[in-house]
């Protein structure tokens, strides 16, 4: 009994660094992500969060913690997610075009109406922890990113431009890199000896987050909010599947020289803003010690 006890301690900290590892390892968009700084940015972000979290395994598995009690008694979980991210479309609104010759349009903000994006996959990592004394609450740390194709297509402007009444969005491939802090509420049903709180659990999560979306030719970092509904199942007293409906919103990002095309072949730029909402469906797997 108490060499599996051991083994489960060691094999906790195990899984939280190997899901971070993940993480970092996911594959960086191009170019935008390649040329600036946000990916350090990110990672900066993400290593201030796991730093802590790594530490305090290797702590509580050193030799001379062994058979004592834990400094934190609540319940921890490591765990990853796959899944399918829905951008629903969004206006962009361009405050001032500039054309490619470097004459500006009269003052003024012009729309571009119903700009659609397709459906990708998303996945990322989370960290949480719920305390021995109210085991109905816990906070939990999640990163995830998704993409969002843009076809090209042709949009009708808000007013003309030189005579034209619509615009051309060229092909453009945009990601979304959250990193969200969620106050959680959970529930448990079908209590045994092996999981007393229940192996069916029903929860909730809302806070705030950060995120950066990297577009072709800019991206813009923000501050937003994440919500989430999942339900997770414990199949062993260890060992977690769950499935999660995820919505993040971000208000007024800015993306820079964003461009458009007239039907004439004219290129438009122009500082967009547009207010960025994203649906995710995962599933996943986690581990709790």
């Amino acid at each position: 009994m108490h060499g599996g006890r051991r083994n489960h301690r060691k094999w906790g900290p195990g899984f939280v660094i190997i899901l971070l590892t993940i993480g970092f390892l996911m594959p960086a968009p191009t170019p935008v992500m390649a040329l600036n700084t946000n990916l350090a940015i990110g990672c900066t972000i993400l290593g201030l969060l796991a730093t802590p979290m790594i530490a305090y395994g290797v702590y509580e598995n050193l030799p001379s913690r062994r058979g004592k009690e834990r400094l934190l008694n609540g319940e921890f979980y490591a765990g990853g997610f796959l899944g399918v991210a829905f951008t629903p479309s969004q206006d962009l609104l361009y405050n001032g075009v500039v054309l490619n010759g470097g004459a500006s349009v009269s003052s003024g903000a012009v729309t571009l109406r119903n700009n659609q994006f397709a459906n990708s996959l998303a996945g990322g990592v989370k960290f949480g922890y719920f305390t021995r004394t109210i085991p109905y609450l816990g906070l939990e740390v999640e990163s995830g990113v998704n993409n969002s194709y843009v076809n090209r297509r042709t949009l009708s402007l808000s007013r003309p431009i030189q005579g034209a009444t619509v615009g051309t969005v060229p092909n453009d491939f945009w990601i979304n890199w959250t990193t969200a802090l969620h106050l959680v509420g959970r529930y448990g049903f079908l209590p045994d000896k092996e999981v007393p709180f229940g192996r069916l659990q029903p929860y909730v999560g809302i806070g705030p987050c950060f995120s950066v979306v990297y577009e072709e030719v800019d991206s813009a970092k923000n501050f937003g909010i994440d919500v989430m509904a999942g339900l997770r199942y414990m199949i062993t007293k260890h060992i977690s599947t769950f499935v999660e409906y995820k919505y993040n919103y971000q208000w007024a990002i800015e993306i820079e020289a964003h461009p458009f095309y007239l039907p004439n072949g004219t290129e438009c730029r122009g500082l967009t803003t547009l207010d960025f909402a994203t649906h995710r469906v995962v599933a996943g797997l986690a581990y709790h010690w």
